[in-house]
């Protein structure tokens, strides 16, 4: 098997399935008892949130653990709308379903809180323009950004977002998801007040997360309850998955000059498809973009039937957000970038590791050749393929 969807999932670290046994088996205290048994789970909690503060470059202290990317998301937008209930949410055209379908289920026209959608260009990158614009209003309370798309890769300027919402005196949050880990990120060089990250896109476990929350900034829990993680985030913690997470941080902190060997892979492998395939372009290639991120479009090719030979032939890839597998709606986000729903359905996301090896892409470029080879001759342009269980619409 030759897995290129590590914008998915990744796989976990050995060194981190390790750190995590323990507390699985023997150290199995809640870390909210008061004898030496849970002091000692509180301990290693301790311990891996000032791992992942340092990954990050945040206090300890701004930490709170979560189940992981989309509770962050939630937690943060939902907490600072609560204490602007007058004003609504300025976000973009590309963020993940975690925060795009909260903007969707806030108001409508007729309560005069309907959250604005930042547009974008070509490229996949906010338009700064139009986001100070909106910003200018007193329409907002809140704003966010993703940090990196998670089907295309493209990193959004999330350092100037954040200044003009801080010159406007508005709260700001990030879904870093897709960039902790992979790009240097560090919330002491932005005015952000709140950044979510999650485990198992780092070579972490699932089910854990992290809401990073400045200290000077107001927060309202989403969870009650028992008043863990400082009365932030109720509900005994996912110790074995937060140990787990703190060593993945730590691990990803020491790695991240392995983006430029991935990168480098990353190109050869577009460059070695673009050689071998006729109509092939790379989705958001004009911008920055994730060292690991290739969002690749076929011409007159199925997406979906692509996928289907690829599994076949062993090849692990996406066609873009890992949380709307099965559907057989076009891209949101190729749409979002002005493209059409054609040229949507019929492009894929690759994503690479520091797993990936040089050997793995070779292979991939001939295995996607011959796919895309054998769908050109079977299906004519702009036929669909509809897997088991999908229906047409």
């Amino acid at each position: 098997m030759i897995y290129l969807d590590n914008n998915a999932t990744t796989r976990v670290d050995p060194a981190v399935r390790e750190a995590m046994l323990p507390w699985l088996d023997e150290h199995y205290g809640n870390p909210s008892a008061g004898y030496r048994f849970g002091k000692e789970t509180r301990k290693a909690l301790a311990e891996a949130r000032e791992k992942v503060a340092a990954l990050i470059g945040a206090h300890p202290e701004e930490i709170v653990f979560t189940s992981g990317g989309t509770e962050s998301n939630n937690a943060a937008i939902r907490s600072a709308l609560s204490y602007t209930p007058e004003r609504s949410l300025l976000t973009t055209t590309v963020e993940h379903s975690a925060v795009f379908e909260i903007a969707e289920s806030l108001g409508d026209d007729s309560t005069g809180l309907s959250p604005a959608l930042n547009p974008v260009g070509s490229s996949g990158i906010p338009c700064l323009v139009e986001w100070e614009k909106s910003l200018a209003s007193e329409r907002y309370g809140v704003a966010s950004m993703i940090w990196a798309n998670n089907e295309t890769g493209v990193i959004s300027p999330v350092a100037e977002a954040a200044e003009i919402a801080a010159e406007k005196n508005i709260y700001f949050h990030t879904d870093a998801v897709q960039a902790v880990g992979k790009i240097p990120v560090n919330v002491a060089d932005y005015p952000i007040h709140a950044l979510s990250l999650s485990g198992h896109k780092l070579h972490g476990p699932k089910g854990v997360g992290a809401l990073y929350l400045n200290r000077r900034s107001r927060f309202h829990p989403q969870i009650l309850g028992g008043g863990q993680e400082d009365n932030r985030r109720s509900g005994t913690e996912n110790v074995p998955g937060i140990v787990g997470l703190g060593v993945a941080a730590e691990l990803a902190a020491g790695r991240l000059t392995d983006s430029e060997n991935i990168a480098a892979l990353r190109d050869r492998f577009e460059q070695g498809v673009i050689e071998v395939v006729d109509g092939v372009e790379v989705n958001g290639a004009d911008a920055e973009r994730l060292p690991n991120t290739s969002n690749l479009y076929f011409s007159g090719v199925d997406g979906e039937g692509l996928l289907i030979l690829l599994d076949e032939a062993g090849v692990c890839c996406s066609p873009g957000s890992a949380c709307s597998t099965g559907s057989v709606k076009p891209s949101r986000i190729i749409r979002a970038m002005g493209h059409s729903s054609s040229r949507a359905r019929s492009s894929v996301r690759f994503s690479l590791s520091r797993h990936t090896t040089e050997k793995e892409i070779d292979e991939a470029v001939g295995i996607v050749e011959k796919a895309v080879g054998k769908l050109r001759i079977v299906l004519p342009s702009g036929s669909r393929v509809i897997s088991s269980g999908s229906r047409k619409s």
